[in-house]
């Protein structure tokens, strides 16, 4: 059995997985934005009897708030029981020292830091040693196997946890806050979060896809994105890339250290919830995929954008199939029959907004 849950984290991700049988083996991908825990995480892990709650690795892709907010509301709820064998999460500690004084993280990344050391978790263990998650310069992918399943890293190189560690020290420069108060500083109006930088895409009434091919491509240059953890799941006869909000470049880059000129693949996870920055066509090209996740509800950035959507119809295959998380006034302009028929493409959404998309066995429910 192969199951993959693109829980309705809002404009953010959560993604539960269940592979196996007899145990049902579980991982669990970050946990969404603000009240995606009370309102989706929590009701599903209480489905689940106590001891089918120690899942094999918990991920936390990065440090964005849309990510890490549900895993830290876990961490404090203790009317839930809950374990990981190991974690993921690269904290300050794995990103590399430039000389000089030490400066914290940002104050999410550090409560969670904090909630790890604490309760004695397993941390960076299996596969990494306790050292960052991160892939080496030269040589082959880690590729880490957890019983049936392989995970191949895709994501972050060590220069973006570089860069990841350069944007938190300027970020309490630039604002003269100690990083206890970076929190309240973004209530101000001070303070973005690390990746929160991108404009918002323009309302379109109806996609004029040929007008969004010719956009100008400019790649995201998050380095809070850029730090983020992607990787490849194998099991069985199935393969899924699991993107978080990594750069494509990277992407690209693995792929072809993995040595194949397009990566097949059964469903993609796109990169940043379909942003434009994050979606490029070198990308899609690279990928022999039919099936393409989005799963964002738009509220903060209006994701995806047209342009990123525009590159899966023409790169993704000869019918894409466009997976929708939700339907929104962002998504729903792509559910359009002539437009499909022209283009050839398809769409999906949840038969319940509140379910988010479902794939059991390589067929979406």
């Amino acid at each position: 059995m192969f199951r993959l849950e693109i829980l309705p984290a809002r404009y953010g991700d959560c993604i539960l997985l269940e592979y196996g049988s007899d145990p049902v083996r579980r991982m669990l991908i970050d946990g969404g934005a603000p009240g995606v825990y009370k309102r989706a995480l929590k009701p599903r892990l209480k489905e689940l009897a106590d001891d089918e709650r120690d899942f094999e690795l918990l991920v936390i892709t990065h440090v964005d708030y849309d990510h890490i907010r549900g895993i830290i509301e876990l961490a404090h709820d203790d009317s839930l029981p809950f374990k990981a064998k190991d974690i993921w999460f690269n904290g300050f500690r794995h990103l590399p020292k430039p000389p000089g004084p030490k400066i914290l993280a940002g104050k999410h990344g550090e409560e969670l830091t904090d909630l790890i050391l604490k309760n004695g978790h397993s941390w960076n263990s299996h596969g990494f040693n306790g050292n960052a998650v991160v892939i080496p310069e030269n040589g082959d992918l880690p590729r880490i196997v957890f019983d049936d399943m392989t995970v191949t890293l895709m994501a972050p190189t060590l220069p973006m946890l570089a860069d990841l560690r350069k944007d938190w020290e300027k970020s309490c420069e630039d604002i003269d806050i100690t990083p206890e108060e970076l929190e309240k500083a973004r209530s101000e109006g001070k303070f973005a979060l690390l990746g929160d930088e991108e404009q918002k895409a323009p309302e379109k009434a109806r996609p004029d896809i040929e007008q969004l091919l010719r956009e100008e491509y400019t790649e995201d240059n998050s380095s809070a994105n850029g730090s983020s953890i992607a990787f490849l799941v194998e099991y069985a006869d199935y393969r899924v890339l699991l993107a978080g909000d990594a750069h494509p470049s990277t992407l690209v880059e693995s792929i072809k250290r993995l040595g194949e000129e397009r990566l097949k693949l059964d469903f993609c996870k796109l990169p940043h919830h379909g942003s434009r920055g994050s979606v490029s066509s070198e990308l899609i090209q690279h990928l022999d995929c039919e099936n393409y996740i989005f799963s964002s509800n738009g509220d903060q950035f209006r994701h995806p954008h047209p342009e990123a959507v525009a590159r899966v119809i023409e790169y993704g295959g000869e019918c894409p199939n466009l997976l929708f998380n939700y339907r929104t006034r962002w998504t729903e302009i792509w559910d359009d029959k002539p437009l499909r028929d022209a283009y050839g493409y398809e769409t999906r959404y949840p038969k319940k907004e509140q379910d988010g998309l479902t794939i059991v066995n390589g067929e979406c429910q």
